[in-house]
């Protein structure tokens, strides 16, 4: 006998407590989002090199931990899993804060942190999209593609408020500001408690090791297609577009525009901010019938963002390309995160949420390090024209080869 799925039971007010969640997060990740780079690029003045290996440390345990992370999901209550995940992440801030103040800040310290918060990242974010689809189905009346919408909409604007704040770092400090992170952190155990109890989906059903459940739910993307165009573009577009924001952005700011904290934080509230306005929208909007021809046409716009950037045009010209480059990312993300939340079976979602979420954040230790030699040979605005060439090859690839062109949402 298997566990209800929908929980029909669960009051309309965790949709309100998850979004509160949402937004307690990913201040937090906003904050990170310009204090790292910032402490890398700025403070320490690193080679674009070894900023490209410092983004690469922090998104580099989602390659090898959200799988696991997804499988483990898939067995536990999903929401006291999020609250102990969710209050693990308060430590590293705080002690961050004290190493600085102690005056002992240095590279591998940075290194270190990155990777403790990407570790248990790679656990938390399978976590937390497996409790959308339980929220959704019981407050939106199962329109998954809204809730998605939703939930990114206050995951993008959340971190351009994070952003927002992290970019004051030279006037109020860093530890200050790693204190606020964690602070903030515990805000999210707070409303993640409120939640309804999300028991396993998979109740009932003979239990494998962690190994052959990511074996299964590998195997079930693979033989999709619907599933497999979409992973396969996210994860290359994760290589060839992740690194010019995680690496060239901050390289741009320090050495063609000599900008600080401040220009690293607004042009991340512009591209985020533009991401999480075209989520809101679409949240407002009836679903989108063909999904795999909004994601390739978003696509295009990435790359004609860069060929503008290529220019040298003034900053708040950049500012304003990457807020057209958020508002398009925005209606990409959103579609292919709902078509793995429609097609995933319950007992299954977690670990099919997480092998997307390794497609489209398992290229970015890639992309950051080959940004980041690029750079060094040829310079910030030269740079972002090969990601550009490679990106029109791709495009062309899964226009000609896969069926995603012609993918559309899933009949309720």
């Amino acid at each position: 006998m298997s566990a209800p799925e929908t929980h029909e039971d669960a009051p309309g007010s965790d949709l309100g407590w998850y979004m509160g969640g949402i937004w307690f997060y990913f201040i937090s990740s906003g904050i990170q989002g310009v204090m790292f780079p910032w402490i890398i690029t700025i403070v320490l003045h690193e080679t674009s090199t070894r900023v490209g290996i410092a983004q690469m440390m922090t998104m580099l345990p989602m390659l090898i931990f959200t799988l696991f992370g997804g499988a483990l999901a898939d067995r536990v209550d999903l929401r006291q899993h999020l609250m102990r995940l969710q209050m693990i992440q308060t430590v590293p801030p705080i002690a961050l804060a004290i190493i600085i103040y102690t005056g002992h800040l240095s590279y591998e310290v940075m290194l270190g942190f990155g990777v403790l918060l990407g570790v248990v990242g790679a656990y938390v974010m399978p976590t937390r999209d497996a409790m959308l689809t339980r929220v959704a189905m019981a407050s939106l009346k199962g329109n998954i593609q809204r809730g998605v919408a939703l939930s990114m909409s206050g995951q993008f604007l959340g971190q351009v408020g994070g952003f927002l704040i992290g970019s004051f770092a030279w006037l109020f400090g860093a530890p200050v500001l790693f204190v606020t992170q964690s602070l903030l952190l515990l805000g999210a155990v707070f409303t993640t408690s409120k939640l309804s109890p999300a028991p396993p989906s998979n109740f009932g059903r003979p239990q494998t090791s962690q190994l052959t459940a990511i074996k299964e739910g590998l195997v079930v993307i693979w033989k999709s297609e619907r599933l497999r165009p979409v992973i396969i573009m996210m994860f290359m577009s994760g290589i060839l577009f992740m690194g010019v924001f995680m690496v060239l952005f901050p390289i741009m700011v320090r050495d063609v525009y000599h900008g600080s904290s401040l220009e690293i934080g607004i042009i991340n509230m512009c591209f985020f901010g533009g991401i999480g306005i075209s989520s809101f929208t679409l949240s407002r909007l009836k679903p989108i019938r063909r999904q795999g021809r909004a994601m390739m046409l978003a696509m295009c716009t990435g790359s004609s963002v860069m060929v503008v950037m290529h220019f040298g045009f003034p900053i708040y010209v950049v500012d304003f390309l990457a807020l057209c480059w958020g508002l398009a990312g925005g209606v990409s993300m959103t579609q292919s995160r709902a078509v793995v939340q429609e097609f995933a079976e319950p007992h299954m979602r977690a670990r099919l949420i997480a092998a997307f979420q390794l497609g489209s954040m398992g290229g970015g230790p890639i992309g950051a390090v080959m940004t980041g030699y690029v750079i060094a040979y040829l310079g910030p605005l030269d740079a972002v024209l090969v990601p550009v060439a490679l990106m029109v090859v791709l495009w062309l690839s899964i226009f000609f080869f896969t069926p995603l062109w012609k993918l559309e949402a899933m009949p309720k």
